[in-house]
């Protein structure tokens, strides 16, 4: 793909768009279907936290690093085809449980699969894309979190009651399949090796070697992690979400799944070509760079996030709130991948992107929605009406500390120390 031809930059891009949308929509249908899931396999809070939490998320940001520095080494596609046919089939056997156990044992095979798209996609993104664009392409791939997650909510309201839940999964599972022939017609793509790399092509043990040396010493590095981490802990409450809504907000089921359903959709597709688009303009004109953007762009919006959990339902706030959320996590994607690859070397940008994704798997995903799902079963025992309001408030408190992450980032690009090393010394 060279400069000659920037509409092929485009294409792969829509195309990688295209199977985020249905990562995205495999991904969310345990919550988008949480209430009749539940129902069916008599699922308490505490196992669905581990169907939608840690059954998926600890072997997706695993599989997330390997990927990456499979990436880093061997290429991208090949990778990316077969994580597509393995989280496809495996979300149609996922229609396929009859119990909590044997739709814990799908979810990893799932999320193995899933694990592969995003260190590949933004590789090759990052790679075709000049620097000064670069967090816009990542923000357009990242369209597809908001259209996939709102999308499986909306095909859980409107097919849902036409093929039931089961039927919907083993659909969406068979499109996978079948996408997965387009993919493998790709090649690779990525950036040629330098002369020394061919004549002594680095090992998974010399890159990891290499990962670890950098986050040692890189602070920028560690901080862009530990922001990316925080906001995350903001969507470990997802898979609660449309419980919450119907049990806590007094919502009919598949009202509401249609309604937030296309709410994510519109302020997601809203904050994910904003943040995009508006980190790289503010990091051309402004010191402190897109991380100082993001820092500002999230402060604006929390007291909204805040009084989304506590606004009467139906009300301007509550929506505005609700928004307000969406918004955070769908315009947070572009600045933030933008913000880690310019803080770390473009040899090791796959695997930066596959660190990252582990950590916030396990630790805010996982371990986050394992806790979220504890504490209200705790409160629920007590015989709270509200278990789940407040560990989702909590669980917004925390994701908000990602501000002064990204805010000590900027200010040390701003003051002309920051000790970011990407190879075209781009501003945070």
């Amino acid at each position: 793909m060279t400069e000659s031809r920037p509409w092929r930059r485009f294409g792969l891009l829509g195309l990688f768009l295209l199977l985020h949308i249905l990562n995205q929509v495999d991904r969310n249908l345990i919550a988008s279907f949480g209430p009749e899931i539940v129902a069916a396999l008599g699922l308490s809070r505490t196992q669905f936290s581990i169907v939608s939490g840690l059954a998926f998320t600890v072997p997706y940001a695993l599989t997330a690093l390997a990927a990456g520095v499979l990436a880093d080494r061997y290429g991208r596609t090949r990778i990316m085809a077969a994580g597509l046919v393995t989280w496809s089939a495996f979300t149609a056997f996922s229609g396929m449980a009859r119990s909590f156990f044997t739709l814990a044992a799908v979810r990893p095979f799932v999320a193995t699969g899933e694990a592969t798209l995003v260190p590949t996609a933004t590789a090759l993104l990052s790679e075709k894309f000049p620097v000064e664009r670069r967090a816009t392409a990542i923000g357009l791939f990242f369209m597809g979190l908001p259209l996939g997650v709102g999308a499986s909510f909306f095909i859980a309201g409107q097919l849902g009651p036409l093929l039931g839940w089961r039927n919907v999964f083993i659909l969406l599972g068979l499109i996978g399949v079948l996408l997965s022939v387009v993919v493998l017609r790709l090649r690779d793509g990525g950036a040629p090796p330098s002369a020394e790399e061919s004549a002594q092509p680095r090992s998974g043990r010399t890159i990891l070697a290499d990962l670890a040396r950098e986050l040692r010493q890189n602070s920028d590095f560690r901080l862009s992690l530990a922001g990316s981490v925080l906001m995350h802990v903001y969507l470990a409450g997802s898979p609660f979400v449309k419980i919450w809504l119907v049990e806590e907000r007094g919502y009919r089921g598949d009202e509401i799944a249609s309604t937030y359903g296309l709410a994510v959709i519109l302020f997601g597709l809203l904050g994910a070509a904003f943040g995009g688009a508006a980190s790289d303009w503010y990091a051309r004109r402004f010191a402190g760079g897109r991380a100082m953007f993001l820092a500002l762009f999230v402060t604006l919006l929390a007291p909204l996030i805040v009084a989304f959990r506590f606004a009467e339902p139906g009300t301007f706030l509550f929506y505005a709130g609700m928004g307000a959320g969406i918004l955070f996590f769908s315009s947070f994607y572009g600045p933030a991948f933008a913000v880690l690859q310019s803080v770390t070397p473009a040899r090791l940008h796959a695997s930066a992107t596959g660190l990252s994704m582990l950590l916030v798997n396990v630790l805010a995903l996982g371990l986050g929605g394992l806790a979220i799902g504890m504490a209200s079963d705790a409160l629920a025992a007590r015989g709270s009406h509200f278990a789940l309001t407040g560990p989702l408030f909590a669980g917004d408190l925390v994701a908000l500390l990602t501000i002064p992450c990204f805010a000590v980032i900027g200010w040390r690009a701003r003051a002309g120390h920051s000790q970011t090393t990407g190879a075209h010394g781009a501003p945070a």
